[in-house]
């Protein structure tokens, strides 16, 4: 797998290194380091003070050290840079670096800035299914914004390397004022909306995006522990008893639409990683991945304290939410080869358990 070392050469420009406790690793120029630091996007309370104190008490050692912040003197590889300069068209060009998060899908994540200014985002990797991933989003992308879905990014390049790197190079509206926005705003669902609307399409529910995601999950019912395996095929029964063979009135979905993948720059939101996106999905899926995440991730809460916020949401419709479930765990499977780890074991008894009380 690429790691942050794999994409960098000594000697370079002054840096810092640091880690969290999610195995997390960024490498970021010491100078400009107020915009290096916009790769950085802590969630909790004391990584946000760090952010914003570090650009002014850096120089400090027991600064540093909260941090674990070693300091080192590296550079972009020169045939990335050459990647990189092509796409953007400009030579003078800073980089800070994020080694990604443990996951299957692992990848480097580049910002490419100048002094204040960011001027995109490049994601690298040497796996073959990742570079597969950029190969789909760059198509997606593209079909959005055939269809005149405004506020996501342009794929600048798509290419592989002499080495065998993977790149993806991406445009971006970040500044230093943007900020992520962890509450839902008209903004969100404006953007679902309309990105539902200009892309609507009628089709067999068999030949859909979101069809064959259940269909393969089908294929997968052997892999589940027993405890699980009932209620996931009792609700996926009932899903594809009710669509197989029927017309469906589908949309765009990101499949990730979370805070972490979404910015509000000058009072618009932007939003980015279309990697797991497709283009026929039930509308406004998205709209229960942003809060059952955040729910499961961030606030900790029970399925039963989730599923009993949702049902007082005004917009929440059971059925929905079952499919919603139901493409979550057949995407989150079909990820992983062989035996299901612990780590999605324990997302699978959330998602379940939220869909046995949508079966109630």
């Amino acid at each position: 797998m690429l790691s942050i070392d794999s994409v960098i050469v000594s000697g370079g420009k002054p840096a810092y290194r640091f880690s969290n406790a999610d195995g997390k690793t960024w490498l970021v120029p010491r100078k400009n380091l107020s915009t290096a630091l916009q790769l950085y996007q802590p969630s909790g309370v004391k990584g946000k003070m760090l952010k914003a104190l570090f650009p002014s008490l850096h120089w400090l050692k027991p600064v540093r050290g909260v941090l674990h912040a070693s300091c080192e003197a590296v550079g972009l590889r020169p045939d990335i840079c050459s990647a990189l300069i092509d796409a953007l068209g400009r030579n003078e060009l800073e980089f800070s670096i994020f080694g990604g998060t443990p996951s299957i899908h692992q990848k480097i994540t580049v910002q490419i800035f100048n002094k204040r200014k960011i001027l995109g985002y490049c994601k690298l990797t040497d796996s073959d299914a990742i570079r597969d991933l950029f190969i789909h989003e760059k198509a997606l992308l593209d079909d959005l914004q055939a269809a005149g879905i405004e506020n996501i990014p342009r794929c600048l390049a798509c290419l592989t390397l002499a080495d065998g790197t993977s790149v993806f190079i991406q445009s971006t509206v970040k500044t230093a004022r943007s900020f992520s926005p962890y509450r839902w705003t008209p903004l969100h669902e404006e953007f679902l909306t309309r990105m539902s609307e200009r892309t609507l399409t009628t089709l067999k529910f068999d030949h859909s995006d979101f069809g064959r995601s259940l269909l393969a999950l089908k294929e997968n019912l052997h892999r589940f522990p027993q405890e699980l395996l009932q209620t996931i095929h009792r609700s996926l029964s009932i899903v594809l008893e009710q669509n197989i063979g029927h017309q469906v009135k589908y949309s765009a979905f990101h499949a990730d639409f979370t805070p972490w993948n979404m910015l509000i720059e000058n009072g618009q939101l932007f939003v980015f990683d279309w990697e797991y996106g497709r283009m026929t999905y039930p509308p406004m899926l998205d709209r229960y991945h942003f809060f059952t995440q955040q729910a499961l991730h961030v606030a900790h809460l029970s399925p039963e304290q989730l599923y009993a916020w949702f049902v007082r949401q005004p917009w929440f419709d059971n059925r929905e939410y079952e499919m919603y479930l139901l493409d979550i765990i057949s995407r989150f499977t079909l990820r992983e080869e062989g035996v299901l780890p612990s780590s999605l074991i324990g997302m699978l008894h959330n998602w379940c358990g939220l869909l046995a009380f949508v079966a109630e």
